[in-house]
C-alpha cells in the first residue's frame, strides 16, 4: 500500500513529512494524541495490543436504553448453502455531501460456520478509530436492543444463547459518519476515509464481522503507520443516497452499479474484503477494456493533465494504459481478476491505497507525471493493481505478516517493468530498493517498527529481494507456480505464511536455505511441507469465512 514512503529523501513532499514526524517520541499513551494527526486515537506500545473488554468508550458507549440482555435469538438454522459469504452486508447510507457526514443504517447477517457454538459476535469498526468520526446510535439483535462493548475499531455483542453451527443472526446498526478534513502528517495517509474540497472519501466505513482464524476474533489495535487490518470476505449491497451536491457529481465504486435516481445508486460487490467509495463534482471519467474484458474506469480531477508526453499522454491516460498493461500481465502470472470491473481513483492523499475492485492513487504522483513509465505514478498504480491478488483475492493479517502482501505488491512492480520494459530493470532496483540500502528481517511485524523507513526498507524493499533471490533459487517455472498456486489454494482466506512456504516444493528446501537465513528471522520451514501435505494443500490458519 503506502508506497510513497520509499521517496522518503528523495522528494520535496518526502522530505517535509519525514521532517514533521518524529516517531521516537511519539507518547504511549492509547488515548494521546500524536504530533500532526489531532484526531488518531492508535496504540503504540510496540506489540499488538488487546483491547480491555470492559473499556467502553466514552463517545460511543450505548445509550443506557440500549444497555440490556436479550433473553432469546431466534437463529436461523438450516438454511446456509455453504456457497454465499458468511458475511452478508446490507446497508442504505444517506450522503450530505455539502456538509461531509453520512447517516447509516446496516444489517449484517453471519451465519457460524465453525463445528462449534460462538459466544459472542465481534464487529470490525474501523471507523470509530477516529474521535468524533463514528457514533453509534443504535444496535439490534434480532429487532432488540443488545448489550455491546465499543473499544476503538472492536465491538463485541455477548450472546445470551450461544449461536449454534449452521446458524446465522442478524446484527442492525444505526450510526452516523463524520470523516475529518484531510490534513497534513500522518492523518492525511487515511485519507482514503476524509475529504478535501473537492473529494470525499468513504473507506472502511462499513462495520463488518470479524475475521475469524484458528477459531479466534482476529482484530488488532490501529497503530501508526502500515496496516492492522484483517478481513474477510463478505457480500455487499449497498444503497448510497446523496444529496447537497451538484448535478455533475460522479459515484467512483466497484461492483455492480446502478442508477436507480438522481442522487442514487444501488451497488452490489460480491466476496470482497471490503466496501469503498468516492464522490466528487470534479471527476473526469477515463474508460478502457482488457484482453480478457475487464472494465477499467479511472477517475481523475481536473488537474491530471499534466505532463504530457510526445504521444499526447498526460497521467490520466497514462494510468488508464498502464492499469489495462498491468490487469492483462498479472492475470498471465498469477491467475485470472475475479471481477468484472477495476476502478482507479485519483486520491487527494499522499501514495496510494488498495480496496476490493477499487484502487486510490495520490494526487502528488499524478502532478510530478514526466511523461515516461520511469515514476512514481507508474509505480504506486502497479503496486495497487497487484494488491487485487495479494489482499483481495488472498488476504493475511497486514500486522502480524505484512510482506505476505506487501513483498508480492512491490515485486509485482518489478515483473512489470520486466515485462513491458526490459531494457530497465535496472533502473527500477536502483531507484526502488538499492538506494535506501534496506536492512530488517521480512517476517518482522508491523508493531516492533519505530520508524516508517524502518518498516518500508524491512517488509517492502527486502521483501521484494527476497522473492527476487526464491526466483533465482527455484527457477522462473517452480516461482511462477508456486506463486499461482498461492493465489489460487488461498483464494477467499486469510492466510498466514504458512500457507505460501507450505507450497515451496520439498525438493525447492535444500535449494532456498541461504535465501531463507539471510531475510527471515525464522528460516526453518521444514515443517510446513507436512502441514501443507496433511491438509490437503490448505492451510488451518485460514478463515472460516
Amino acid at each position: 500500500m503506502q508506497v510513497m514512503l520509499k521517496l522518503l529523501g528523495l522528494t520535496a513532499i518526502a522530505c517535509a513529512f519525514l521532517s514533521a514526524c518524529n516517531l521516537g517520541s511519539i507518547p504511549t499513551d492509547v488515548n494521546s494524541t500524536p504530533l500532526n494527526a489531532p484526531n488518531l486515537r492508535l496504540d503504540v506500545t510496540g506489540a499488538p495490543a488487546s483491547p480491555t473488554p470492559n473499556a467502553v468508550s466514552e463517545k460511543t458507549a450505548a445509550p443506557a436504553a440500549l444497555v440490556k440482555s436479550t433473553p432469546s435469538y431466534p437463529y436461523a438454522c438450516g438454511t446456509d448453502d455453504g456457497v454465499s459469504s458468511a458475511r452478508q452486508v446490507a446497508a442504505r447510507v444517506d450522503i450530505d455531501y455539502a456538509q461531509k457526514a453520512a447517516s447509516v443504517d446496516q444489517r449484517l447477517s453471519f451465519t457460524n460456520r465453525e463445528d462449534a457454538p460462538l459466544t459472542s459476535i465481534v464487529l470490525d469498526v474501523q471507523a470509530n478509530q477516529w474521535d468524533g468520526s463514528f457514533v453509534l446510535n443504535e444496535l439490534l439483535v434480532d429487532l432488540s436492543p443488545a448489550y455491546h462493548e465499543l473499544d476503538l475499531n472492536r465491538l463485541e455483542v455477548p450472546l445470551a444463547i450461544a449461536l449454534p453451527p449452521g446458524c446465522a443472526i442478524e446484527i442492525e446498526l444505526r450510526f452516523r459518519l463524520l470523516p475529518d478534513v484531510i490534513r497534513d502528517g500522518m492523518r492525511a495517509f487515511r485519507g482514503f476515509f476524509g475529504y478535501s474540497p473537492r473529494q470525499l472519501n468513504l473507506a472502511h466505513f462499513l462495520p463488518t464481522v470479524a475475521a475469524r482464524v484458528n477459531k479466534q476474533w482476529r482484530i488488532h489495535s490501529p497503530a501508526h503507520f502500515g496496516e492492522q487490518i484483517v478481513y474477510d470476505v463478505a457480500d455487499w449491497r449497498v444503497e448510497v443516497h446523496v444529496q447537497g451536491a451538484t448535478e455533475d457529481l460522479k459515484l467512483a465504486a466497484p461492483g455492480q452499479i446502478k442508477k436507480l435516481e438522481p442522487g442514487l445508486w444501488q451497488v452490489e460487490l460480491r466476496q470482497s474484503r471490503d466496501f469503498a467509495l468516492s464522490l466528487s463534482e470534479k471527476y473526469q471519467l477515463h474508460e478502457g477494456l482488457t484482453a480478457s474484458g475487464v472494465d477499467v474506469n479511472v477517475y481523475t480531477l481536473r488537474d491530471s493533465q499534466a505532463g504530457v508526453n510526445i504521444n499526447g499522454e498526460n497521467s490520466a491516460t497514462h494510468v488508464l494504459a498502464i492499469t489495462i498493461q498491468a490487469l492483462e500481465l498479472f492475470e498471465t502470472l498469477f491467475g485470472k481478476y475475479p471481477r468484472d470491473r477495476l476502478v482507479v481513483v485519483q486520491g487527494d492523499f499522499p501514495d496510494g491505497m488498495e480496496f476490493t475492485g477499487l484502487v486510490y492513487v495520490g494526487s502528488a504522483w499524478f502532478a510530478q507525471f514526466d511523461g515516461t513509465p520511469y515514476n512514481y505514478l507508474t509505480l504506486v498504480s502497479v503496486h495497487e493493481i497487484a494488491h487485487q491478488w495479494w489482499y483481495a483475492l488472498i488476504g493475511s493479517d497486514a500486522a502480524l505478516h505484512p510482506w505476505l502482501d506487501e513483498a508480492l505488491a512491490t515485486y509485482s512492480e518489478y515483473l512489470f517493468i520486466e515485462s513491458q520494459f526490459p531494457a530497465d530493470k535496472n533502473w527500477w532496483w536502483s531507484f526502488r530498493v538499492a538506494g535506501y540500502f534496506p536492512q530488517g528481517d521480512v517476517d518482522s511485524v508491523v508493531y516492533e517498527f519505530t520508524t516508517f523507513r524502518e518498516y518500508i526498507n524491512a517488509i517492502y524493499l527486502r521483501g521484494a529481494q527476497m522473492l527476487h533471490n526464491l526466483r533465482e533459487d527455484m527457477g522462473d517455472e517452480q516461482f511462477f507456480q508456486l506463486l499461482r498456486s498461492y493465489a489460487e489454494i488461498g483464494t477467499g482466506q486469510v492466510a498466514d505464511p504458512g500457507l505460501f512456504w507450505g507450497l515451496l516444493p520439498a525438493a525447492q528446501a535444500p535449494l532456498t536455505i541461504e535465501t531463507r537465513n539471510e531475510f527471515l528471522r525464522d528460516p526453518g520451514v521444514d515443517s510446513l511441507f507436512s502441514l501443507a501435505e496433511s491438509a490437503g494443500g490448505t492451510h488451518d490458519g485460514s478463515s472460516s469465512g
